[in-house]
């Protein structure tokens, strides 16, 4: 196989010439040619230009890139390959097939990208690496070159190791070990010192499910599995989602008015009931009430009295059974006092808010973290206009925003307690 790869920085491929790659080339099994678009453009100084239209940034012109092509031997209905944040993304599959291909033509974008009349003259595959941003295409051509010459009859020494790799059943690989059996008080797991091969690849197969699951749940949708398989897989999804790892707080103290200033707001009727409710039907291990006020207290202690001991109880058990699990308390601080002397640690606190801030994490993220987690999670709400960056600067997280679909952003509280739990507590 050869590979022409055509860049504005050379330079960064000095890796190519090691290890693996190397050897394929040494053995003739490939060829890997680096060329420097400037040579071909001509002036070395304007291989790219401005974008017409407006906009930041610079985009590589189409005259170098083609004859660059062409100089190499490119014809018409050649392998092309471009890489860019916009292709799409690039699997194990895209690499078993490019590597059944004599020679491919590939091209590392760079700045805001290559004029598009490169790829419709070519008719190139765009491929993307991942969901980030880099300084340019040579490090995703270095990947991308990398993951289709490994696969090459001859470079890789032990054909097994290769078809057990990740990716080829579909799952992530399962965990390595090696010498020595005990290493700083962990050992080795005893049954891949059983000696039983199958044994040990039941093993294998078990740990390979329950990391696919962990880390990428999205392949098991694409793969065959048998009833052994599901039978596992329920397993693990029985031991997570029954931790029902999560709590909810809403604050009344400190929050904001509508100019910033820290004030105290009154308990409702609507936010006592609706939320208890949520928290009952998705799990929660219990809804704390912030509110300081001896007066406000005294009212959440009533209503929650008439409808778990009063007549309310009798009259309607299932809001009993939601409001038993609700509770108030003078600040963030007892909340988390209670839940630690509960579960043995201090909850993992979430805050959040309507506003963008440095550092937040999404829903899917969180949601994973909460249900691999042994500890608990504290999800912290505000009343009011929210939060008081004091309070939000004491969380663990900041949860991404709720966005609807304009610039208007007042959801009540109800209705974003609702939204997030939803979000984060999957089925």
């Amino acid at each position: 196989m050869r590979i022409d790869i055509f860049t504005l920085f050379p330079g960064m491929f000095a890796p190519m010439s090691e290890s693996i790659m190397k050897r394929a080339c040494e053995k003739g099994l490939a060829e890997i040619n680096i060329h420097n678009i400037r040579d071909y453009a001509k002036d070395p100084h304007l291989a790219d230009d401005i974008l017409y239209g407006g906009g930041a940034g610079m985009v590589l012109k189409p005259e170098p890139v083609m004859n660059a092509l062409r100089a190499q031997g490119y014809q018409k209905g050649d392998t092309v390959i471009i890489t860019s944040p916009a292709g799409r993304p690039f699997r194990q599959e895209d690499a078993a097939a490019l590597s059944r291909e004599r020679r491919i033509f590939m091209i590392a974008g760079h700045y805001e990208g290559l004029d598009q009349r490169v790829a419709e003259l070519t008719g190139a595959a765009e491929y993307s690496i991942g969901d980030y941003v880099l300084t340019g295409g040579e490090l995703p051509a270095m990947v991308m070159t990398d993951s289709i010459v490994r696969l090459l009859d001859g470079v890789l020494g032990d054909a097994a190791s290769l078809e057990q790799e990740s990716f080829n059943e579909g799952l992530l690989e399962y965990p390595q070990y090696t010498r020595p059996k005990e290493y700083e008080g962990m050992s080795v797991p005893e049954v891949l010192l059983c000696g039983d091969h199958k044994v040990i690849e039941e093993w294998r197969r078990k740990e390979s499910l329950k990391r696919t699951w962990e880390r990428r749940p999205d392949l098991l949708a694409k793969i065959p599995l048998s009833p052994e398989d599901k039978a596992e897989l329920k397993g693990l999804e029985a031991v997570y989602h029954d931790k029902g790892n999560f709590y909810i707080a809403l604050v009344h103290y400190p929050v904001l008015d509508p100019k910033g200033h820290t004030i105290a707001t009154s308990v409702t009727n609507l936010d006592i009931h609706d939320i208890a409710r949520l928290a009952r039907t998705y799990g929660a291990k219990g809804y704390y009430i912030i509110q300081p006020g001896e007066e406000q207290k005294e009212l959440v202690a009533h209503l929650i009295h008439y409808w778990t001991g009063g007549h309310g109880a009798k009259m309607n058990p299932d809001r009993k059974e939601a409001l038993d699990h609700v509770a108030v308390v003078d600040s963030l601080e007892d909340a988390c006092r209670k839940i630690e002397e509960r579960e043995g640690a201090k909850p993992i606190m979430v805050g959040t808010s309507a506003k963008n801030r440095a550092g937040i994490i999404g829903y899917e993220e969180l949601s994973l973290k909460m249900e691999r987690d042994d500890h608990s999670y504290l999800l912290v709400f505000g009343t009011g206009h929210g939060l008081t960056d004091a309070l939000l600067d004491t969380m663990d997280y900041i949860l991404k925003p709720i966005e609807g679909r304009g610039e208007y952003n007042h959801l009540s509280v109800r209705s974003a307690v609702s939204i997030v739990v939803d979000r984060l507590i999957r089925e």
